[in-house]
């Protein structure tokens, strides 16, 4: 039986050690009938990028010739493989694993390190099939700063007539990293004029507008690096928006069925959990949507492999189907939604999103970080990250955005108690949360936990500036309903003969033993009158 390829990214690995795996090879020649040569791709995290990039290194790759059939056999690309297969030497970064915990001249030094490693690497992998670039090699590696090694490559590469293309893994991560770690005025200095991301950038920038670099694959997850390093998308074209490449990477509604088939023939998974393994699955990694011209559902293949991974591991479905690998960190949010230790508009939006599960905004493909206080920038950037997704298009760039499953909305509450939290002082103890959430759900002891949630709401008000009317009350609430797995919450329930403020639904896929549901309204009462 196959292996469930959840975390893999390396193609050979994958290939060689039996995992399963999904064709998404027949996008190569699309890729080359592109008028571009030197591409952006930009997905959320744990969408398989990674895995789709090592693919494109294996079957470009010159030194996998001979292993071509071995590699691409079976797939659709190797029924049908184009005249650049294996054409070009590979030079790989990746940057997702460099280190930004020490100061900023300690982070310039992993980075310029990591430059010079690869580029090491790709000499080691190559001089004995290129005899020239023995003659170019020490000349590259005495230098020292990565811009200036980057440059001397591409320069000495161009000398002695040898062909390679580039592929930069997770662009983004390691400026990112130092945004979060290091605050926006180092990461301004490091992505701005004079910094050393930028000098980096602009050599690779000045390589392709001269024809130096034969080609260039670029993954990541947002376009606020590059905006910040290139002044723009003007480095190469970002292919992100292109219906032709909305399910590049990801999984479709077949692809995610036919994985599912497949475990049940192997005797992996039963048949009869067949609609409630898909059920789960559609609710916790399905309903991202990519282009306004493409009505495909796809999902995350993290998400997925994780939930069938696990039901396979305990023998049905998982008693928690949330895979927290693919958390994006609090951090990438904090700084967008705390200043001086207090809330501002951004967070409205974050609490408007997971009350109604949807906003409105246009999609902006290019912003740097001075704007991302801006609510449209805000909006698009939790779109890059996977936290919304495109519903529908009212006109031109006019989009309502959704929440995509409940994942990611687990996520977000997460984020907005943990910025509550952060800002006010609250004492909720989460141990005590767990044993009046079991009250609730088992035996049907609601008051406990309103009580205490209710207690703990009012202390803050008392001691802060914290105007919050009805809507703040109910947003505190589903703050903290939510923290329990038992409990689904919904807001503006339709109950048929109205709405309900709050709905509390059993998460099935959680336990099947939960007894009670609620409807829960609030009401403003006055002073003086006291009651739930």
């Amino acid at each position: 039986m196959k292996k469930i390829p959840y975390g893999i990214a390396n193609y050979d690995l994958l290939k060689r050690d039996n995992y399963y795996f999904v064709d998404k090879t027949h996008f190569i020649p699309e890729l080359e009938e592109l008028g571009s040569r030197y591409l952006f791709f930009l997905r959320p995290r744990r969408f398989g990028k990674s895995l789709f990039l090592s693919i494109l290194e294996h079957y470009y790759d010159i030194r996998m010739k001979e292993h071509f059939e071995e590699l691409f056999g079976d797939t659709y690309i190797g029924r049908n493989p184009t005249p650049l297969r294996n054409s070009f030497a590979i030079l790989h970064f990746d940057f997702s694993g460099i280190p930004t915990s020490g100061s900023i001249p300690e982070v310039e030094e992993s980075f310029n390190l990591t430059i010079k490693r690869h580029i090491r690497s790709f000499f080691s992998d190559y001089e004995d099939m290129f005899p020239a670039l023995k003659e170019v090699k020490e000349r590259v590696l005495s230098l020292h700063k990565a811009g200036d090694i980057m440059g001397e490559f591409i320069q000495a590469l161009r000398d002695v007539r040898v062909s390679y293309y580039l592929f930069i893994d997770e662009y983004d991560n390691f400026a990112n990293n130092i945004l979060m770690q290091h605050g926006r005025l180092n990461y301004r200095d490091v992505t701005h004029a004079g910094g050393f991301l930028r000098s980096f950038f602009a050599v690779i920038k000045n390589g392709t507008e001269n024809r130096v670099i034969e080609r260039m694959f670029v993954t990541g997850v947002s376009p606020l690096v590059l905006s910040d390093v290139t002044s723009g998308m003007n480095i190469g074209r970002n292919i992100s928006f292109l219906p032709d490449f909305s399910s590049m990477v990801g999984l479709l509604e077949e692809e995610v069925e036919e994985l599912v088939d497949y475990y049940i023939r192997e005797g992996a998974v039963k048949e009869g959990d067949r609609e409630k393994l898909l059920d789960v699955i559609r609710e916790y990694a399905d309903s991202y949507r990519f282009h306004q011209l493409k009505d495909e559902r796809l999902y995350n293949t993290d998400m997925v492999m994780y939930i069938v991974d696990s039901y396979i591991a305990y023998g049905g479905i998982p008693p928690n189907p949330v895979d927290h690998n693919i958390r994006t960190d609090y951090e990438k949010l904090r700084f967008l939604v705390i200043e001086n230790n207090r809330l501002n508009g951004n967070f409205n939006i974050l609490q408007e999103i997971v009350d109604t599960g949807e906003t409105k905004g246009s999609l902006i493909d290019s912003f740097s970080i001075e704007e991302l206080i801006d609510s449209v920038k805000f909006i698009s950037l939790l779109y890059y990250l996977g936290l919304l997704t495109i519903k529908k298009v009212f006109y031109s760039d006019r989009y309502e955005f959704m929440i995509p499953n409940l994942t990611v909305k687990e996520l977000l509450w997460e984020y907005i108690r943990k910025a509550v939290t952060e800002s006010y002082p609250l004492r909720i103890d989460v141990k005590k949360l767990e044993e009046m959430f079991d009250l609730l759900a088992f035996e049907g002891e609601w008051r406990p936990l309103f009580e205490y949630l209710l207690s703990e709401f009012y202390r803050i008000v008392s001691s802060r500036d914290f105007i919050w009317k009805e809507e703040g009350v109910k947003m505190f609430l589903m703050t903290y309903l939510s923290v329990s797995p038992l409990y689904i919450v919904e807001s503006e329930y339709d109950t048929g003969g109205g709405y309900s403020d709050i709905y509390l639904r059993k998460n099935w896929a959680i336990t099947d033993l939960t007894e009670y549901e609620y409807l829960i309204e609030i009401k403003h009462v006055r002073s003086g009158k006291r009651g739930i």
